[in-house]
């Protein structure tokens, strides 16, 4: 497969795509096509990059590297040692799903001339994140950047800022996840607290859309679990049709965990959850090698040029393929591993698959 040299390194490990590149921009020409025709307005096209190494490494030494590489507000670890199908989750994730939290009297929210103050006490507010716009930072590791590469990460910032593309598909998973929280939060909370924000993590900057709404009484977050899910950032929009088309062009490979949702609800009726990207998904290929799988992907509009969308998946998978060489290349073995099973009070850890 051309491009697999992308993601060799010199001990030989090497990601090959599950879809050709070749394969990948005729997917994105069929997504031209659909939405030409009506089918859909944005099509979240993905691919599934695979390798083996040896099943003696750790899964959480995995995860401890892409901490330190890739540090993000969403990241995650789950190992399920036992039963018929085992696997290991480290994810890397910078993208809040949807949570619910109890409304603090300082919040934004309270002040929100839209919401209704009854028993705001006992009020959940809920808050969806969607990523939609994504370029490379001006990476230096070595030493501190120079004045040029500041300003040169500031002009990619910019640029990101102001991109018709990026502001276009944001906007539309925007007034997706709009309308689903609109079925679970009162009538006239939903509000966009903060439109096309640029958030900047170690290898990207990345463009973030704020929705919030305050929960109905008469509904939980299992409630909005059901309302949103899957995430509109990972479908696309109309979400239903889009599911249809995109389950075609993937060749009815399922995603499993990736483009999920990973986290915790609260016997509290509180509930974070973020989505499942920048992940790698370990499973026993045989006695002595993990199969590792990493999901990438992006929104394609008429706007999209497939070379650029198939570069856009490799940077968006870079950070997990770099963390995973480097850990290949990592002495520690899973018998060191020492016992990772976390107990939080009142929480409950979900993995939802796609």
């Amino acid at each position: 497969v051309d491009h697999a040299r992308s993601f060799r390194n010199p001990k030989s490990i090497a990601f090959v795509p599950n879809r050709s590149p070749r394969r990948y921009r005729t997917n994105i020409a069929t997504c031209h096509e659909q939405i030409r025709l009506g089918e859909s307005y944005e099509l979240c096209l993905t691919n599934q990059l695979e390798a083996t190494v040896s099943q003696g490494l750790s899964p959480l030494e995995l995860y401890k590297v892409l901490r330190q590489r890739n540090p993000v507000p969403f990241a995650a670890y789950l190992n399920f040692r036992r039963g018929k199908a085992p696997l290991a989750i480290a994810c890397s994730s910078p993208e809040r799903f949807v949570s619910v939290m109890r409304r603090s009297p300082t919040s934004e929210q309270s002040s929100n001339q839209a919401d209704d103050t009854h028993n705001q006490a006992q009020d959940f507010y809920v808050e969806a994140k969607p990523i939609k716009g994504t370029c490379a930072r001006q990476v230096v590791t070595d030493r501190q950047r120079t004045i040029s590469e500041l300003q040169e990460d500031k002009r990619r910032v910019r640029e990101l800022e102001t991109c018709v593309k990026n502001r276009a598909e944001n906007l539309m998973i925007v007034d997706l996840l709009r309308n689903d929280l609109n079925r679970v939060c009162r009538v006239g909370t939903v509000h966009v607290p903060k439109l096309m924000l640029i958030e900047s993590y170690t290898t990207v900057h990345q463009m973030v859309s704020t929705i919030r709404g305050t929960l109905a009484q008469d509904k939980s977050a299992i409630d909005v679990l059901q309302a949103c899910f899957p995430g509109g950032s990972m479908t696309g929009a109309p979400k239903l049709r889009s599911m249809e088309i995109l389950d075609s062009l993937e060749e009815r490979v399922p995603r499993g965990p990736y483009s999920g949702c990973l986290g915790y609800i609260s016997l509290n009726g509180s509930m974070d959850m973020n989505i499942v990207i920048r992940s790698a998904v370990l499973t026993p290929q045989n006695d002595d090698c993990w199969r590792v799988r990493i999901g990438a992907g992006g929104a394609i509009t008429t706007l999209s040029e497939s070379e650029d969308e198939y570069e856009e998946m490799l940077l968006k998978a870079r950070a997990v393929v770099e963390a995973v060489q480097a850990w290949s290349s990592n002495p520690f073995r899973a018998d060191e591993e020492a016992s990772t099973n976390i107990l939080l009070p009142n929480m409950t850890l979900s993995v939802t698959k796609m």
